[in-house]
């Protein structure tokens, strides 16, 4: 089934979605007052109740309220909305929606181009600090080139690694080597290639979001599996609750279930409990996202069988997808980052561990100087599992000297063929002039 004939339709499968939550929404405003964003964004004073309907009127056709639309811009994903509603909306869904819609109506020329430029400094970072961290044959492997020419049959799953993981390759690595260990046959797919559309739908893009998600769902079905596993969280929800619901109302079918990795791993953890080989003597925290509740049950659960483990619980907000989506309040970002690292350092523990790779790449070099060390949550289960891959890229970031960087990475340089130019350029992006 190809489904770029029904893309010029997407904006209409948006406006039915649209058209059902407005028949169902009471207009109480409990999704409002539920959302950590409201009051750091300076809508603490403004009616819910009014907000609520704002939001209805844009993702129905209308032009909405300033309120709404700020409202809107401000949303970081979190997700906190969802259980608020009495009448069982997707909120999350809603809302991102009206932004979108809001954007789209703005009257903004640019609606075709205003995400291109943030699309591709990212697709250039992962192409650059992949290759700077990883030989040919591992970026193959974690691109899933290295096991094309052995398909033979559908795989059990495919890992849908989304685009930004490849920055912090280990990660992905670690993933891929848990799932060799169990047995399960897999396929790798991911990368800018294979965009989930998030960039071209927060932007009101609707035509290039059908064109880009459309084609990655595709992608994946092409694998013949009818299980996809996700790690990053925003292609969760935007393949998971975005499109994949107006693909089905379209085609009549979903081509697969997308589930998040980390619950996958959660639910054989009975399977590897016995296959753990170390005792790991370390006294975690963890950086959580609320974002997906699932994913932060799975976590505790694969913490509770790593031998010597012990979670500690902090007592601090949780809020967004991921580190990237609270950049629209930065003063309100940096205070969070402030309180939970003074709870980490109060509570007297060993390690910080994050759970997604966005969150890792802000976080993990704020040890360096403290009484704790940040790593992300697949190191420790690696480590108990006798699994090692080094984090490279935090062993870049703290060089803190692009000049230093090159040095270092020069024999990758020269092996994957990269113009030091862009080299130079993808590093001052990611690092800034350190």
């Amino acid at each position: 089934m190809s489904s770029m004939n029904g893309a010029a339709g997407y904006i209409e499968d948006f406006r039915a979605r649209g058209e059902a939550i407005a028949e169902v929404c009471t207009r109480c405003g409990a999704c409002f007052r539920a959302c950590p964003m409201v009051t750091p964004a300076g809508l603490g004073e403004v009616d819910p109740a009014d907000t609520a309907g704002g939001i209805v009127d844009l993702i129905t056709g209308g032009a909405g309220t300033a309120e709404a639309a700020r409202w809107a811009s401000v949303c970081s994903g979190s997700g906190s909305c969802i259980p608020a509603c009495p009448e069982g909306i997707d909120t999350r869904f809603m809302v991102q929606l009206a932004r979108g819609f809001a954007r789209a109506q703005s009257g903004d020329t640019r609606l075709n181009t205003r995400w291109r430029q943030g699309f591709q400094t990212m697709s250039r970072g992962v192409r650059i600090l992949s290759r700077l961290q990883l030989s040919p044959e591992a970026l193959a492997r974690v691109r899933g080139q290295s096991r094309e020419a052995e398909r033979q049959s559908p795989p059990d799953v495919v890992f849908y690694t989304g685009c930004n993981i490849l920055k912090t390759p280990h990660i992905a690595l670690l993933c891929l080597d848990v799932l060799d260990l169990l047995g399960v046959d897999y396929e790798v797919m991911g990368g800018p290639g294979q965009c989930c559309g998030v960039y071209q739908f927060r932007e009101g893009d609707f035509e290039n979001t059908a064109r880009v998600s459309y084609t990655t769902i595709d992608g994946l079905a092409s694998a013949g599996t009818s299980t996809v596993l996700s790690w990053c969280p925003s292609c969760q929800v935007q393949i998971g609750e975005v499109t994949l619901p107006s693909y089905e109302a379209r085609f009549g079918a979903r081509p697969f279930d997308l589930n998040p990795f980390l619950v996958f791993l959660a639910e054989r953890a009975e399977i590897l409990a016995p296959m753990m080989k170390y005792r790991v003597e370390k006294r975690v925290a963890l950086h959580e996202r609320p974002v997906l509740p699932a994913v932060q049950a799975a976590v505790r659960k694969l913490l509770a069988i790593v031998p010597g483990v012990e979670l500690v619980e902090i007592d601090v907000p949780r809020v967004g997808t991921q580190a990237n989506s609270l950049a629209v309040l930065p003063a309100f970002k940096r205070d969070l980052v402030q309180r939970e690292l003074a709870a980490v350092a109060d509570a007297g523990v060993t390690t910080l561990a994050t759970i997604y790779h966005a969150c890792h790449r802000e976080m993990c070099d704020v040890g360096d100087g403290r009484s704790f060390e940040v790593v992300n949550f697949m190191e420790i289960l690696g480590e108990g599992l006798g699994l090692h891959a080094e984090d490279l890229y935090k062993r870049l970031k703290m060089m803190r000297d692009i000049d230093d960087i090159i040095v270092e990475t020069s024999p990758l340089i020269d092996a994957h063929g990269l113009d030091l130019d862009t080299v130079r350029d993808a590093l001052l992006q990611e690092f800034g002039a350190r």
